[in-house]
C-alpha cells in the first residue's frame, strides 16, 4: 500500500486526530493526578508538623523543659537525610537552647500554621552552598515566652516528585505511541475495505458488470454499505442486460412491419390505382402503424413501472369495484367468442397502489386467456385473501404454458411457437411483472390442470 497516499486519506487524517486528542486527553489526566498527589504530599506533611509541634507542647507542659530538650535531641539523633526535620528552640532573649537550626527565619510568626519559607544555606549546618529553598515550618511560642520551631526537608517529597513526573512521563509516551500506532492501524484497516469497494467500482466502470463487492462477513457497517452496492449494481446489470435485449428485440420485432408498411407503399406507387386500391393500401398501413405504437406504449409502460415512474397517485384501491369493472367489459368479448367468464371476487378488497398499472396488468392477463384458448374455454377471475395477503388470479383451461417456459415468457418479445400465428408484440407479461415488481408483489404461473394459473399476490 502505498504510504504517501496512505498519509494523505481522510481515514489516517481522523485516525491520527482522534490519537491526538486521545493523547491531550491522556496529558490532563496525568496533570490533574500530578496535581492530586503534590498536594497531598503537602498536606501530609503539614500534618505531620502540626502533630509533632503538638506532642512537644504536650511534653513542655506535663514534664517541663529539661524533657522537651531530651526529646528534641532524641528526635535529631533518629532523623534521616531523606526525611530530616530540624528544631529551634530559642529562650525569650533569643539564646539556642536546643535544635540544628542557626538563626530563626525572618518574619516568621509563632502562630501554630504551617508556612512554606525561604530557608537560607546558613541557617542548616553541613548544607552546601545554592541547596536554598522553600521548607514547610510550623512554630510557636510556649508558656514561659520562649518560642519553638520545627522545619521538615522537602528532599524525600522532591524525590517522590521526580519519580511521579519520571513515571507520568513514561505513561504517556507509552500511550501516545500505542494511540498512534492504532490509529495508523485503524486507518489502514478502513482503506483496505475503501479500496475493496474503490476497486469494485473501477472495475466496473471499465464495463465488467460482474464485478461485486468483497464481503468479509463480520456484518459490520463496511458489509452493510457493500451489500447494498451490490444489489444496485445486480440492479444495473439486470437494467442494461434488459436493455441489450429490448435493442435487439425491438430491432428483430419491429422490421417487419416496418418492412411490410415499405413495401406496401412501395407496391402502391409503382403505377397509377383506384381509390379503393388506395383505400386498402391506407387502411393496412394504419393497422400496422396501431401495432407499432402499441408497442412502443407498451414498452414505455414497463420502462416507466421498472423506473417506479408510472401515471396516477398511489392512493387506496377499491379492487373489488375495479375487478367488477374489469369482468364487466369482457364479458360482451366472452359471449361474442363463445367463452365462458366467471368471476369470484370477495367484497371488500382494499389495496394501496397505482389503480392504472394493476388495471392494465389484469387486462393483460385476461386479453391472454382469451387470446390463447380455444372456443368454450373456461376462464375466471378470482380474488380473495389469503394468509394475510391478497391474491388476485386469471385461469383457464386452455393449453397452459409448459413449466420450463414459464419464466421464459415474462420477458420482453418473447412470444411461443405455438402463439407465432396470433397476434401480438409478447410485452403483455412483462408489463404484469413490472407491475408486480413495483407493488413488491409475486408474481406465479402455475399448472392449472388443465390450462394456465396466472396469480399476483399483493402484499397487504
Amino acid at each position: 500500500m502505498n504510504l504517501h497516499r496512505l498519509r494523505h486519506t481522510t481515514a489516517i487524517r481522523l485516525a491520527l486526530r482522534y490519537a491526538l486528542f486521545y493523547a491531550l486527553l491522556i496529558t490532563l489526566g496525568l496533570g490533574v493526578l500530578y496535581w492530586t498527589i503534590d498536594h497531598y504530599v503537602d498536606a501530609q506533611m503539614a500534618a505531620s508538623l502540626e502533630s509533632e509541634l503538638a506532642r512537644l507542647n504536650q511534653i513542655e507542659h506535663d514534664t517541663g523543659r529539661d524533657a522537651l530538650i531530651t526529646s528534641i535531641n532524641e528526635e535529631l539523633q533518629r532523623n534521616n537525610s531523606d526525611n530530616q526535620r530540624y528544631y529551634l528552640l530559642q529562650s525569650t532573649d533569643g539564646a539556642l537552647l536546643a535544635g540544628n537550626l542557626t538563626g530563626w527565619p525572618n518574619n516568621f510568626a509563632t502562630n501554630k500554621i504551617v508556612r512554606n519559607v525561604w530557608v537560607e544555606d546558613d541557617l542548616i549546618p553541613g548544607r552546601h552552598a545554592d541547596e536554598d529553598g522553600f521548607w514547610p515550618m510550623i512554630a510557636m511560642q510556649l508558656d514561659d515566652g520562649s518560642r519553638l520551631l520545627i522545619g521538615q526537608s522537602v528532599q524525600q517529597a522532591e524525590d517522590l516528585q521526580e519519580f511521579i513526573l519520571g513515571t507520568m512521563a513514561i505513561i504517556l509516551a507509552v500511550s501516545v505511541g500505542l494511540a498512534l500506532t492504532m490509529g495508523w492501524l485503524l486507518g489502514r484497516t478502513l482503506l483496505q475495505r475503501i479500496d475493496s469497494i474503490n476497486a469494485t467500482a473501477q472495475s466496473v466502470t471499465a464495463g465488467e458488470l460482474s464485478g461485486r463487492v468483497q464481503l468479509t462477513g463480520q456484518g459490520d457497517e463496511f458489509d452493510e454499505l457493500g451489500g447494498h452496492l451490490n444489489t444496485m449494481l445486480e440492479r444495473i446489470e439486470k437494467l442494461l442486460t434488459g436493455m441489450h435485449q429490448v435493442t435487439d428485440n425491438i430491432a428483430h420485432d419491429l422490421r417487419r412491419p416496418l418492412a411490410r408498411m415499405r413495401n406496401r407503399i412501395e407496391v402502391t406507387l409503382l403505377e397509377g390505382r383506384d381509390a379503393g386500391e388506395y383505400m386498402l393500401a391506407l387502411e393496412e398501413t394504419l393497422q400496422d402503424c396501431d401495432e407499432l405504437i402499441r408497442t412502443f406504449n407498451a414498452l414505455l409502460e414497463i420502462a416507466q413501472a421498472e423506473a417506479g415512474s408510472v401515471r396516477g397517485e398511489w392512493k387506496t384501491i377499491d379492487l373489488t369495484t375495479l375487478l367488477q369493472d374489469l369482468g364487466e367489459l369482457y364479458l360482451d368479448q366472452a359471449e361474442a367468442q363463445g367463452k365462458h367468464l366467471s368471476l369470484k371476487i370477495e367484497a371488500n378488497l382494499k389495496f394501496v397502489g397505482n389503480r392504472h398499472l394493476l388495471a392494465q396488468a389484469v387486462g393483460n392477463l385476461l386479453d391472454n386467456a382469451f387470446k390463447y384458448t380455444p372456443d368454450s374455454a373456461m376462464i375466471l377471475l378470482e380474488a380473495k385473501p389469503e394468509a394475510g395477503k391478497l391474491w388476485l388470479s386469471v385461469s383457464d383451461n386452455g393449453p397452459g404454458i409448459a413449466g420450463d417456459q414459464r419464466e421464459h415468457v415474462l420477458e420482453r418479445f418473447v412470444r411461443l411457437e405455438s402463439e407465432r400465428s396470433t397476434t401480438g408484440n409478447g410485452l403483455g407479461l412483462s408489463l404484469v411483472r413490472a407491475a408486480a415488481e413495483l407493488h413488491k408483489a409475486e408474481l406465479k404461473l402455475e399448472d392449472n390442470q388443465p390450462g394456465l394459473r396466472v396469480s399476483l399476490i399483493l402484499p397487504t
